[in-house]
């Protein structure tokens, strides 16, 4: 019970902690269902601008590793991991491995790029609109991790942050790296987390 514990506090909205709790509970921990292995969904369509100026679109990702952290900065387990993804960048970033983390209702690009300094964030970086943010519509707890292979399927999904998070996503991209056909799958993972702020709370913009 006590993760259930840790996400009522990280909760911004009654209504978002429903939704935290209508994943199956077992044996007191709360488990986050999710397709299985064999049934791995592609990576949405989109394009989006980092706060840096570079557009990124989906479409530019085929054939590429990455990794893409949705997170906010109101959510603290995501300001949490800021220095494991500054190590994580920097250690991939050469081996041709994209990363990129998503801020989801925090404010504008403006807010994002300011927040990014002051938390000396060193990776890529987005602020997203309510719209971008619907092109994962069931996307509500954070910080949730995806990492997408390079036939663009989303090998692993990872909610929250569990014990020894930053350990397996290393480890997956390392395996992806050696051997770049790596196998599809969607196994969420569940951990600390935060939940989106209620819909109609005032959402970043981006030209």
């Amino acid at each position: 019970m006590e993760a259930i514990v840790r996400l009522m506090k990280n909760c911004c909205h009654f209504r978002r902690w429903l939704m935290c709790l209508a994943p199956v509970l077992v044996s007191g921990y709360l488990v986050v269902s999710g397709p299985s292995a064999a049934l791995a969904r592609s990576l949405p369509k989109f394009q989006i601008k980092l706060v840096d100026g570079t557009v990124v679109n989906s479409k530019d990702l085929v054939g590429v590793i990455t990794v893409i952290d949705f997170w906010g900065t109101w959510c603290k387990p995501c300001l949490e991991e800021i220095p494991a993804y500054n190590e994580f960048y920097k250690a991939y970033r050469d081996q041709g491995v994209r990363f990129m983390a998503l801020a989801a209702d925090s404010g504008t690009e403006a807010d994002v790029r300011e927040a990014s300094k002051r938390l000396k964030i060193e990776y890529p970086v987005a602020a997203l609109t309510a719209q971008q943010l619907d092109f994962s519509p069931s996307l509500s707890v954070f910080p949730t991790t995806w990492i997408v292979n390079p036939q663009g399927k989303i090998e692993k999904e990872i909610i929250g942050t569990p014990k020894e998070k930053h350990k397996t996503l290393r480890e997956i991209v390392d395996r992806l790296l050696q051997d770049r056909t790596g196998r599809s799958g969607l196994v969420p993972e569940t951990g600390d987390a935060s939940l989106r702020p209620a819909q109609g709370t005032p959402g970043p913009s981006v030209d």
